[in-house]
């Protein structure tokens, strides 16, 4: 059986989630015919990466990611670090020979992207830009859906993702607020990767982008008036004429982690929450109608925690679907794909068009007029 050794760089909140789902593979997907190391935990505080190792079962840490990248055991390398460390890590990586798990969004700017994705181009490992939402059941559904031509020609779209975390005025701030940040890139990111992987990209699209307060607290006492966006909203006119509206906020008093989709096309329809991940929504135009309304109506597709073999066993696909989920069969699938040495979908390329696009967006904002994409 293959051992595929993975180096992890950052123990904030992605890189314990990362952790976290590679710890759970082996359980999840009993089938597998890979087995994962943990080689290796970096964090910038030896305290920490020690504290990592141990919670974790890293085999060795470090304060140094160049460290870790120069390990010739490690196969994969995943980067969970703030935006701006990504291309100097992932460059380093790729030319390492590694192959590369980047947390989204590629870069802060397009030509960091572009830059990163160039180093992709030659490189021998393959990538993947964890665009989790998309590996949730419902979603792989959806896809299937819209592929089989159920929707028929797209009428039109909305697509939000909200969280209220930036309401308060006195709560300090990260640095997903400060100008390397901001809601476009972190949660935009997010549901315009939905859109475009399901529907393709927008032919212009105009945007509008909102900084809440003028100046936030900082969590050493300070002040900081640099701040990103709190809240954006895009009209995408798709290349048939279909419209749709983007929004992302961390403004919307009330929300938790809500993320929508709602499609409509020609002969059908599909919505979904990821507040309620377990089923997928579908109206077909082809259902009967009658006097009192035949068999038409949306109808709920139980997708649950139906992953194709070998996910699905455990827990049993009949078990609510988690957001964790979403993340394990994203790192999965990158897996398999390394182990048997298939080029994966999902890639860095793919991320830095999707980077290009936002950039765009950000550009629509500033100059309040349509662009084309």
């Amino acid at each position: 059986m293959k051992t595929i050794s993975v180096g992890v760089i950052g123990w904030g909140f992605m890189g314990k989630t990362h952790t976290q789902v590679l710890r759970s593979i082996a359980l999840f997907y009993p089938g597998a015919d890979f087995q994962i190391r943990l080689r290796c935990i970096c964090t910038r505080r030896m305290e920490k990466a020690r504290e990592a190792m141990a919670a974790a079962g890293f085999e060795t840490c470090t304060d140094d990611w160049r460290e870790l990248i120069a390990m010739e055991d490690i196969d994969v390398v995943s980067i969970c670090t703030p935006n701006d460390r990504h291309e100097e890590m992932a460059v380093a990586a790729l030319e390492a020979g590694k192959h590369v798990y980047l947390d989204k969004p590629v870069a802060v700017t397009a030509e960091s992207a572009r830059r990163i994705a160039r180093a992709a181009e030659g490189a021998r490992g393959f990538t993947r830009v964890a665009f989790n939402n998309r590996y949730m059941p419902a979603m792989l559904r959806a896809k299937q859906l819209v592929e089989e031509g159920r929707l028929g020609q797209v009428m039109h779209f909305e697509a939000r993702y909200l969280h209220s975390g930036s309401v308060d005025p006195l709560r300090p701030i990260g640095w997903k607020q400060q100008m390397q940040g901001g809601v476009l890139l972190d949660m935009g990111s997010h549901v315009l990767d939905l859109v475009t992987w399901l529907l393709g990209y927008p032919a212009r699209a105009l945007c509008r982008t909102r900084v809440l307060y003028p100046e936030r607290p900082t969590k050493d006492g300070g002040v900081e008036r640099n701040l990103s966006d709190d809240h954006m909203l895009a009209l995408l006119e798709m290349p048939d004429g279909a419209l749709g509206t983007v929004e992302a906020s961390k403004i919307a008093t009330g929300s938790n982690d809500d993320l929508t989709l709602e499609i409509r096309g020609a002969r059908g329809a599909l919505r979904w929450s990821l507040m309620d991940p377990n089923y997928l929504d579908f109206y077909d135009c082809a259902a009967p109608d009658g006097p009192i309304g035949g068999l038409r109506g949306f109808t709920r597709i139980e997708t649950v925690a139906r992953y194709p073999a070998p996910g699905g066993s455990f827990l049993p696909s009949k078990n609510t679907v988690g957001w964790e989920r979403g993340h394990m069969h994203c790192y999965f699938t990158f897996l398999d794909a390394v182990a048997h040495g298939c080029p994966a979908e999902n890639t860095i390329a793919d991320g830095a068009r999707l980077q290009e696009l936002m950039e765009k967006l950000s550009q629509s904002s500033a100059s309040g007029r349509w662009v084309e994409v």
